[in-house]
């Protein structure tokens, strides 16, 4: 069968040159190096057909290709077909050079093995250009600081010698190699090996951002010669500029300068970036700001570098009246020295400083009391004002239990604490509280306590929850301890359903874990992941639409999950800019630095809290609307597909996964909201009466503030900010808010926790909380 298959070779004499385009990217672009093979079927049967190139001299063992086939196999075709193959040298079978040697080529059957033929043609091998070389696939690269690359290189041995070859990069500081800048590479004769330089620019403003070119040098043990290739590195704009005030209260007039109406406020910033930056100050001008503003001038901060910058401000001083305090915004814009663009890589953090000035009478308040008597008096009784602090470290929640006999208190210092209410009329505010003992030790506890919460079932029995991931619950009365779960996921919100009893705990993981309360078994019967990590938690119940939990925490994230069905709804959340025209609303930041603090829920209205200084108020009976309007829709696309699929017999809901979640777009849900209480200082903790008529904010301005969201009131707290019941120089954590009454009055307690270790209840008469909010 020798001859029923013919093979025409398009040349019989081919020349090849190494170190040639071909040789090196295995791309065929020459054409002394490539012939066609015509292969003709003149059996009788079909067949497929594979060529093959052999020569005499070629190592067996030898794995380099030195040629090329396309197509690598031809597909089975009748008797009388054509194919024809073309073929390319790219590689010297063997590393001999000026010499002509003779190939042969195999043509065979893959299914016949009688069935073949051959041809033989002549090789002519030329020396090569040059004996060795380097190529660089990538020339340009960029990288982050405290990132790793690799400098990728492929050597080429075009010499007919086993050689060693050394590479050597320069231009780059070595410090960022993490296995320095020397290269050994043994290469078999005509081979060519790929190797990479691994670079890893050290994280700081010490490396600038900017291109460095670099040069990679290759020499060999067989040869004088050597070659280079060059290469640029671009290190990418890194870090921030941090941004503080070393002054941020000032009083006119100060100490030694009586006659003067002005202050100085020292402006620190720091260029902690590896880019040049052209800081300027910007001070946002409003109308209830009364005060004038010397700006200083934009100044050039280079990578590592500190600079102050004075801003000078000014007010008159009235001649009568109580100190006045005038909070302001301070914020720094960063742009290119050179061009004057916007900075797009760094950033100053923070972005904005609360500066205050306070501006007192050039009549002394105290004389215009008159009396030194009374000042006396005043420091008596603020003595008496300030009881004995019990924690030893900052007070992040505080809870009214049951009928607001109690108090608990859980802080930093790893401790609960309980205390007894005293609501009576001639009581002094921050002095009702009686200090009645530890519920838990730190020596119980080991970690922080992050969250404490009431259970609306069992007057005295409290959830709480710790840094180290604990859930507890504790009876109060009994002081007893059942825990619930123990991890390292950090608990940062707990929230209680009456009906059935659950326990839902928010975790900075992103998960929410429900717990049955009535089993003993400790694992969660339902979880749901919302992907950012949980700062708060609320619940609404209704008797007839299912339970909600409402999710919120970091890059200001909000969702509502329907645990009954397993659906998590993903709300987008906006704020109000009042200065502009009504109904503008726009996106928060949503970086990690930004979040919402707090959530709290009652009579169908959500209250929501952030750490840019909002507060918000939603209809929840809105939300809910929105919930059924998308089940139905999924419903009506659940009959289509039915209608479809011919009236199938399916479940409606056999598409819907566990816990999914859905963005939920809707209207009208927001009913009021204000930046204006806190100064756009972070709201740490809201609360709001059973009957949702009064709302409760503390901050990092030191202020409780007491909110009437009465029906006449409510449509102007856009502009309200609320009645400031306390003001003092601390950050309060934690509040919590209960309306009652008496044989006398109607009154709400507010109790509070602050950074300063303090646990504290006022109260305030005259406030009524019904449902119609009258």
């Amino acid at each position: 069968m020798a001859g029923s298959v013919k093979a025409i070779v398009s040349k019989k004499i081919i020349q090849f040159t190494p170190d040639s385009s071909y040789d090196l990217s295995n791309v065929t672009v020459n054409e002394e190096n490539e012939f066609d093979v015509t292969v003709i079927n003149e059996s009788d049967k079909f067949a497929s057909f594979q060529v093959e190139l052999l020569t005499a001299g070629l190592d067996e063992n030898s794995h380099v290709k030195w040629y090329k086939i396309y197509p690598e196999v031809c597909t089975k075709k009748p008797p009388g077909s054509e194919t024809t193959f073309h073929v390319a040298i790219i590689k010297a079978p063997i590393t001999v050079y000026d010499t002509t040697i003779d190939v042969i080529i195999k043509i065979f059957s893959v299914e016949y093995e009688r069935l073949y033929t051959s041809q033989k043609i002549s090789l002519t091998i030329n020396k090569p250009l040059r004996s060795l070389r380097l190529e660089m696939p990538i020339k340009e690269l960029k990288v982050t600081l405290g990132n790793q690359i690799e400098i990728p290189v492929i050597v080429y041995n075009l010499s007919p010698k086993f050689t060693e070859i050394q590479l050597s990069l320069s231009g780059l500081n070595p410090d960022w190699f993490t296995i320095g800048t020397q290269r050994k590479l043994q290469i078999e004769p005509g081979d060519s090996q790929k190797i990479s330089f691994l670079c890893q620019p050290t994280k700081g403003n010490q490396t600038l951002s900017k291109e460095y070119k670099f040069t990679i040098d290759a020499g060999s043990n067989t040869s004088q010669y050597t070659t280079r290739e060059q290469g640029i590195l671009e290190v990418l704009p890194d870090g921030v500029v941090e941004f503080s005030c070393s002054n941020k209260q000032q009083t006119i007039p100060s100490k030694g300068r009586k006659q003067s109406n002005s202050a100085i406020y020292e402006l620190i910033l720091k260029n902690d970036s590896n880019l040049l930056q052209r800081v300027h100050v910007i001070v946002p001008q409003k109308e209830h700001i009364k005060i004038g503003f010397g700006i200083p001038e934009a100044v050039n901060i280079i990578p590592g570098e500190t600079k102050s910058m004075h801003l000078e401000v000014n007010n008159q001083r009235p001649w009568l009246g109580r100190r006045k305090r005038q909070p302001f915004e301070v914020s720094v814009g960063l742009t290119n020295p050179n061009s004057g663009e916007p900075s797009t890589f760094i950033f100053p953090i923070p972005n904005t400083q609360i500066l205050e000035l306070i501006v007192l009478p050039i009549i002394p308040f105290i004389l215009q009391i008159g009396s030194a008597a009374i000042i006396a008096l005043l420091l008596l009784l603020n003595l008496w004002l300030h009881p004995k602090v019990y924690h030893t470290g900052a007070v992040n929640s505080v809870r009214l239990v049951g009928k607001a006999g109690k108090v608990v208190s859980g802080s930093s210092d790893q401790t609960i604490r309980l205390w007894q209410v005293n609501d009576g009329h001639w009581q002094l505010n921050g002095n009702r509280l009686k200090y009645e003992g530890e519920i838990a030790s730190e020596t119980e506890n080991k970690k922080a306590v992050r969250v404490i919460r009431s259970s609306p079932m069992d007057d005295g029995v409290i959830a709480a929850g710790l840094d180290s991931g604990d859930i507890q619950l504790w009876d109060t009365l009994k002081r007893q301890k059942k825990p619930v779960y123990s991890g390292t996921d950090r608990v940062f919100d707990l929230a209680f359903s009456q009906n059935p009893p659950y326990l839902f705990s928010g975790h900075g993981s992103g998960q929410v874990r429900q717990w049955d309360l009535t089993k003993t078994n400790k694992k969660p019967i339902n979880i749901a992941y919302v992907k950012f990590a949980i700062y708060a938690l609320a619940i609404t119940e209704n008797q007839i639409e299912p339970d909600l939990i409402f999710i919120a925490g970091r890059y200001n994230k909000l969702a509502v999950w329907d645990w009954s069905k397993k659906i998590i709804y993903e709300i987008p959340y906006e704020h109000t800019v009042s200065e502009l025209k009504k109904g503008f609303k726009f996106k928060p930041f949503m970086s990690q630095q930004n979040y919402i603090t707090s959530l709290t829920t009652a009579n169908n209205k959500l209250a929501i809290s952030d750490n840019q200084g909002y507060i918000t108020l939603w209809d929840v009976n809105k939300i809910r609307q929105c919930i059924n309007k998308e089940a139905e829709q999924q419903l009506d696309i659940s009959k289509k597909i039915k209608i479809i699929n011919g009236n199938k017999k399916n479940n409606p809901n056999r598409n819907i996964t566990s816990n999914q979640i859905k963005p939920l777009e809707c209207d009208q849900y927001v009913i009021a909201q204000s930046s204006e209480g806190h100064h756009k200082q972070p709201v740490r903790s809201i609360a709001l009466t059973q009957s949702a008529c009064h709302l409760a904010s503390v901050g990092d301005d030191g202020q409780v503030i007491l909110w009437d969201l009465s029906k006449d009131k409510i449509k102007n707290l856009l502009v309200q900010s609320g009645t400031t019941l306390i003001k003092e120089n601390t950050k309060f954590n934690s509040v919590d808010i209960k309306a009652l009454k008496d044989d006398q009055d109607d009154y709400v307690l507010i109790t509070i926790g602050d950074d300063n270790y303090n646990v504290k209840l006022y109260r305030v008469n005259g406030i009524k909380d019904n449902a119609n909010c009258k």
